[in-house]
């Protein structure tokens, strides 16, 4: 899709603030002249490729300066860059980065943008109760630096939860204490606090730990929350209609925490999955998804938080490729051996997205063949049907049909036309003229970049106009 069907995808649906994770010019010129609320991020390498103020200022009008009519509300420094759960190493550097972003937003006049940072919650030490929460020992000299500058510029601090994990880690996987209404046993008192559901206990942890660094009563945004569709045990459509009905109604009752009573910001992990995400940490992070890679919504979701059973809007213009699927070629399918079916296999690893088949997911039933035809099948529509290219050739034991292979709990996709592909950078790259389609998913232009912002039944100190 391009950029400007993305825009009016949230203007339609009235979302009003967005998290984006690559800010490249395309996409920020669509958000020109709209009333759309940005968070922008830093991608976490720049972080260490920016050595000095002017490297930042560079970068600031780069990404501000030369878009003078979209809304920048923050800039985020890097994304969770102390913490390891799904990423290989730290970027300490964001921290001074953090401190000279702020410094160039202010030098170009633009101080009521403000620099910000983002933690998950594996920054705090496993503990379960909120009082006694503190962040890692090795982290504190970190942490304390970075509250102290988001302090002095009067600016929030962003935490990432996933309720579904924290109770894993935590709660011996009761996934009951996961939702916002919930039956379950893991209820507990703390003092004189109450807790019943796991968001609540990560977020007071969080203010708890702020607190023992110096940095008591900081705004705090929930930069990134949300509930899995699949490649997780139940991380499923359900469990994920569920979590996100309770969790606007929990925004929307601006009753806050035990701890930090009062209106919460939070954005929702994501609009659309992200096929091509790093899934070493988990095939779940690349469903996180409220929206179906064609642009049709998973689920009912009331934005507003009043419980009813409605519909999102969904993607206008989107064209799908013809309803074309590759599978395994009946006829010789049963010739196929061991050997040359595990290189088939392999192809998931390394070209095609097949977490949907992955244990507990919703194609792990599938039988041996038919796992074979869900492969061929992703990457024939990974490759646009190219029949040029052979792309359901698979050495003669694919074929291409029409009737769809799908079963009642597994879907074979169909590739949609794709616009554009995406610029992970953080710097400007023009993309019109392109291009290749990429693989699968909605957002191809930037969907895969997006949080949407759920704000919109509160407000807060920091974003309130007198």
């Amino acid at each position: 899709m391009i950029p400007s069907m993305v825009v009016d995808l949230l203007m339609q649906n009235k979302i009003n603030y967005v998290k984006l994770y690559s800010a490249s010019d395309n996409v920020l010129e669509a958000f020109s002249e709209t009333d759309v609320g940005l968070e922008v991020t830093m991608p976490n390498l720049y972080t260490q490729k920016l050595k000095n103020q002017a490297d930042v200022i560079d970068w600031v009008v780069q990404i501000i300066v030369r878009h003078p009519n979209v809304h920048f509300m923050y800039v985020c420094i890097g994304t969770q860059p102390l913490s390891i759960t799904f990423s290989n190493q730290t970027y300490p550097e964001a921290i001074q980065v953090l401190d000279w972003t702020q410094r160039a937003l202010n030098l170009i006049n633009k101080s009521e943008i403000k620099a910000t940072m983002s933690h998950f919650t594996d920054v705090l030490i496993p503990v379960k109760k909120p009082s006694e929460g503190a962040f890692r020992a090795n982290l504190e000299p970190n942490m304390t630096r970075s509250c102290q500058i988001l302090q002095s510029n009067n600016a929030p601090i962003g935490l990432d939860v996933f309720p579904l994990l924290s109770v894993n880690d935590l709660f011996n996987g009761d996934t009951e204490f996961a939702f916002f209404e919930n039956n379950s046993t893991s209820v507990f008192k703390d003092g004189d606090k109450t807790y019943s559901n796991v968001f609540e206990v990560m977020y007071d942890m969080f203010d708890v730990a702020l607190e023992k660094v110096g940095c008591p009563n900081m705004t705090i945004i929930v930069d990134a929350i949300g509930w899995p569709t699949d490649g997780i045990k139940d991380g499923n459509i359900p469990n994920a209609q569920r979590f996100h009905q309770g969790l606007a109604k929990f925004v929307a009752s601006k009753k806050g925490t035990p701890r930090r009573p009062g209106p919460i910001d939070a954005y929702i992990h994501n609009l659309s999955d992200e096929n091509k995400i790093n899934k070493s940490a988990g095939s779940f992070r690349r469903h996180w998804g409220i929206y179906k890679f064609d642009g049709q919504p998973k689920f009912n979701f009331d934005l507003q938080g009043l419980g009813r059973d409605v519909k999102l809007v969904p993607a206008v213009g989107i064209t799908h490729m013809p309803k074309r699927w590759c599978i395994v070629n009946g006829d010789v399918g049963n010739d196929i051996d061991n050997t040359t079916r595990e290189n088939f296999l392999d192809a998931c690893d390394s070209t095609v997205d097949c977490t949907a088949m992955e244990a507990g997911a919703s194609c792990s039933n599938l039988t041996e063949t038919q796992k074979l035809s869900y492969v061929f099948n992703m990457g024939f529509q990974t490759a646009a049907q190219n029949v040029y290219n052979k792309s359901c050739y698979y050495n003669g034991y694919g074929k291409i049909v029409s009737d769809d292979p799908s079963t009642p709990f597994c879907t074979f996709p169909v590739e949609i036309l794709a616009a554009e592909i995406p610029n992970f950078n953080g710097y400007a790259r023009s993309l019109a003229h392109a291009l290749k389609p990429s693989s699968i998913s909605l957002m191809i232009a930037i969907m895969q970049t997006l949080f949407i912002c759920f704000i919109l039944m509160c407000t807060c100190h920091y974003n309130h106009t007198d």
